[in-house]
């Protein structure tokens, strides 16, 4: 059953050149003004206990969409039906009120939201002891760092047994142990059938907790699908017209002032010749120059024709980001080539952030592919196929 269903919704702006060309429009009637679709022809149904991650560079429409949903923002076009308690993370400290202390923001925040005091006094112990402000929740919201905020915030919309949770990048504010706390929490009413809107710049956290996803581009639906296969497209399209798909930002011996982390060293065994099907390994040293939270990233190239032939990190192998205090680092991956045919490939080696879509550094290497088959193809990559052939198929009639 759908709990929350959205139809050919759009949001349509007016934009004018200045106030005084406004109110010229509005005396003469004569246009001053271009019109701008914020978000438009958006048609999506998200069931019971599903999770759909939003994701778009800034300016793509994810934010006026979750402003729609929860009703901050009235439809141009198109209308959303809902079922159930809606609680919503938008804007920061949307709700609260600065002069407020922590304490009485969650009654005040709670009675916007709908919920009785009484229910929030039975759970308000919860909510204390989940947002691990302590004391702090008896001072005023406008001494409040962001991160206590989001923790206030996030520890009141998850308490109230939301049936719909919108989610507006509000994981992107905190320490990394909250971050994990409030996923995990996430996860739990999730599973409770609470269904779920999560916005967010990180790819990681939308992979890790999403079912589908939704890509959002100048307002208009790029993809909508299974979360890797929407999230892959968006990444590929992001690095493509950052010109690092073809070939990564930060190459060895660029001189980049600005960077976080810098690859010292590679080594490759074998090191120039390998024979199909034997396993290439590849070792890494790097300096961390910034601390932050890291993802470490291979690819092969095929050299005459500069054809992506593998591609992947550690994240999309089931290892979660790192994160990495500034000093010196060793780390070794290995990786198969029995699918590659015989030729020349660069190996690229390095590490990116945890979005996947920056790489920070990275370096390079050549080797050659030998393949001891006799058999030739002018195809790029060779695949275990199993050949079911009928008996009758193999007799000469």
């Amino acid at each position: 059953m759908s709990k929350l269903v959205l139809q050919d919704l759009g949001k349509l702006y007016r934009v004018y050149p200045s106030p005084r060309q406004r109110l010229f429009e509005l005396l003469t009637g004569r246009k001053r003004h271009h019109e701008h679709w914020a978000l438009r022809g958006v048609d999506l149904e998200v069931a019971q206990g599903e999770a759909v991650g939003v994701i778009g560079n800034n300016g793509a429409g994810k934010s006026t969409l979750l402003k729609l949903v929860t009703g901050t923002l009235t439809p141009t076009s198109g209308k959303v039906d809902y079922q159930g308690r809606l609680t919503a993370i938008l804007e920061l400290g949307t709700g609260f009120h600065p002069d407020f202390t922590g304490h009485e923001n969650l009654f005040y925040a709670g009675a916007l939201m709908g919920v009785h005091k009484h229910e929030i006094a039975a759970r308000y112990d919860q909510i204390v002891e989940f947002s691990e402000l302590g004391e702090a929740i008896f001072q005023p919201l406008k001494t409040y760092s962001t991160g206590m905020v989001v923790r206030l915030a996030f520890s009141l919309v998850t308490m109230v047994d939301p049936e719909i949770l919108i989610i507006d990048e509000a994981l992107a504010v905190g320490d990394r142990n909250f971050q994990k706390k409030c996923l995990a929490r996430m996860i739990e009413i999730q599973k409770s059938g609470t269904t779920i809107l999560f916005c967010s710049h990180s790819m990681h956290h939308v992979m890790q907790f999403c079912d589908r996803a939704i890509w959002l581009e100048n307002g208009n639906v790029m993809a909508l699908g299974e979360v890797g296969e929407v999230v892959d497209q968006y990444v590929a399209s992001s690095l493509e017209e950052k010109n690092l798909y073809a070939k990564p930002r930060n190459k060895e011996g660029d001189g980049h002032a600005d960077l976080h982390c810098q690859v010292t060293e590679m080594l490759i065994e074998p090191e120039t010749h390998i024979t199909r099907g034997e396993r290439l390994l590849i070792k890494l040293r790097f300096r961390v120059l910034r601390e932050d939270s890291y993802v470490l990233g291979v690819a092969l190239d095929q050299k005459e024709t500069m054809t992506r032939m593998v591609a992947e990190t550690s994240l999309e192998n089931g290892l979660p980001a790192v994160r990495l205090t500034p000093g010196e680092y060793r780390v070794s991956m290995s990786v198969d080539t029995g699918l590659l045919r015989e030729g020349q490939y660069i190996v690229y080696a390095g590490l990116l952030d945890e979005s996947l879509l920056t790489i920070e550094h990275y370096l390079e290497r050549e080797i050659d592919v030998i393949d001891s088959d006799e058999i030739r193809s002018p195809a790029m990559v060779r695949l275990d196929v199993e050949w079911d052939l009928e008996k009758s198929l193999l007799v000469k009639r």
